[in-house]
């Protein structure tokens, strides 16, 4: 019994040894497995980390964009109204321009027409003036012939009556 005694001993002791070292080497490959896990836990919560900042920071810009997007849609109606406006406003100026260049040349005609009539008429008023200082000098002439006329009528008559006055 002793032999078996010592038997089981033995064994309980390899039976003990084996699972403390069974015990050992699972809590080693635990260990290390969890030391592993907790390692791609803390990177990949890292790397979650950085893509959640990334994210965002997109996100931001992308309402940045957005907002920006919204203001040159607005810019860009509002500049296609006004280029609209202007437009017209240049049609309607343009229309003006032809109708005032239209006058402009029917008053350029009429005035061509009117300093040719008063070329004319200056022509016939110096015509006019040289005949009346003829005339002028013809009823001066005459005058003078007249009253050398009446001088002599004058004296006719002092001939035929000497109390006579002239």
């Amino acid at each position: 019994m002793s032999y078996m005694r010592k038997n089981i001993n033995m064994v309980l002791m390899v039976l003990v040894l084996t699972v403390l070292l069974s015990l050992v080497a699972l809590t080693v490959f635990y260990q290390s497995n969890y030391r592993d896990l907790s390692q791609t836990y803390a990177a990949t919560s890292e790397e979650l980390g950085k893509i959640s900042q990334n994210f965002t920071t997109k996100l931001s810009e992308l309402n940045r964009t957005t907002t920006q997007l919204t203001i040159k849609s607005t810019d860009k109606e509002k500049l296609e109204t006004l280029y609209t406006d202007v437009e017209a406003e240049r049609n309607k100026l343009r229309v003006e321009l032809d109708a005032t260049k239209e006058q402009l040349s029917s008053t350029a005609v009429l005035l061509e027409q009117t300093e040719s009539e008063l070329s004319d008429a200056k022509y016939q008023l110096i015509k006019n003036a040289e005949e009346i200082a003829d005339l002028d000098s013809a009823v001066t002439s005459q005058k003078k012939k007249i009253n050398g006329l009446n001088d002599e009528i004058c004296s006719l008559k002092k001939q035929i009556d000497a109390n006579h006055q002239c």
